[in-house]
């Protein structure tokens, strides 16, 4: 009988816990949920070739995020960049940015920057934040971008 009440006891006890806390995080996901995103942005831009003349503008390293553009103008950011001691300059070690930036769309015929990759229809989004991210392309699909030695890959996603 000891083992009998030993066992409900224990089940009490991480009923007691486990309820509680499958509460407060199902309310959570709730709280930072981007199922309805009108676009997902993944992106990575990399410099990793002390020769090349993307170190002397931004050093050695990379920046790689992701954003989730909901309706109506907002949404949510989270972007990382790392930087290596090397030829050039640039300094060593990685920050996390989070941010809630606003957004939109615009037209145009050739893409806004070097390392904005050409959208097929000409339409592109204009992400306002303050890390000085570029304009992306606005049709969904996976890019590849080269610029002064860096590479990167950028998806757009529903």
């Amino acid at each position: 009988m000891t083992k009998l009440k030993a066992l409900a006891v224990s089940i009490a006890f991480t009923a007691s816990v486990l309820v509680p806390s499958l509460a407060f995080a199902g309310s959570a996901q709730a709280a930072s949920d981007y199922s309805h995103a009108q676009y997902q942005v993944t992106f990575s831009l990399n410099c990793n070739n002390p020769s090349a003349p993307c170190q002397q503008v931004f050093g050695l390293g990379g920046i790689w995020g992701w954003i989730a553009l909901m309706p109506g103008g907002t949404g949510n950011a989270q972007v990382t960049d790392c930087g290596h001691s090397g030829a050039g300059g640039g300094g060593a070690g990685a920050q996390h940015f989070s941010f809630d930036p606003t957004w939109s769309t615009f037209s145009s015929p050739n893409a806004p920057t070097p390392i904005t990759p050409t959208d097929p229809n000409g339409n592109y989004l204009n992400v306002d934040n303050s890390i000085g991210l570029p304009p992306f392309p606005a049709t969904f699909g996976h890019y590849s971008v080269s610029f002064m030695g860096a590479h990167g890959q950028i998806t757009i996603a529903p």
